[in-house]
């Protein structure tokens, strides 16, 4: 996106958070593209046999911010940053569901590597419920960490987006991922 469509999108951010009920969807139209792309991300890492697609992802992540009383957010970086979030939470929902459904057999599985195919069932893959736990214990610990994982690993951003949408150094960044995927292995035994 470019310097004068990342400004738009921040105005209408400050629009929404000041309660302009109509900037909301032209909000969700002018960042659609960004919103697709990281869904699209989302699921380089999905095992191939989900049935949520990016297209429906960014759909329900509309659905329900347009069913949102307020919002908060303070700029694009922060609209994108919470979409981010938004949408690991509706995975995480969509396979706690499809797994309550099958009584506990055939957990989604995703991979933590930028840009890699989607896991094998039952190989190569992170179960997206653990992860979720997993991550929001990251989070707690270091909030910044948990928001690199969801920005890097998860919706595929490369460092130096990441690093601009967390306001921090590439540097910080490399080492923040050496460090989470040293921590992940530990926690989730991979």
């Amino acid at each position: 996106m470019g310097e004068s469509g990342e400004r738009d999108v921040t105005q209408l951010v400050r629009r929404v958070s000041a309660g302009d009920e109509g900037a909301l969807p032209l909000l969700l139209d002018a960042a659609y593209k960004e919103l697709r792309a990281i869904a699209g991300n989302l699921f380089k890492g999905q095992s191939g046999d989900h049935t949520l697609q990016p297209t429906a992802l960014v759909n329900e992540l509309c659905v329900r911010l347009l069913d949102k009383e307020s919002s908060d957010w303070s700029d694009r970086k922060h609209f994108i940053r919470a979409a981010a979030t938004a949408m690991r939470n509706l995975l995480t929902d969509h396979a706690r569901a499809k797994r309550a459904e099958k009584r506990g057999g055939g957990a989604a599985t995703v991979t933590l590597d930028p840009g890699s195919a989607p896991a094998a069932r039952g190989g190569g893959g992170y179960d997206v419920v653990a992860l979720d736990e997993t991550l929001t214990r990251l989070a707690q610990a270091n909030e910044r960490l948990g928001r690199v994982v969801e920005l890097r690993f998860l919706a595929g951003l490369s460092v130096a987006q990441t690093a601009d949408l967390l306001g921090v150094s590439e540097r910080t960044i490399e080492i923040d991922t050496k460090l989470i995927r040293a921590w992940l292995q530990k926690e989730l035994g991979a």
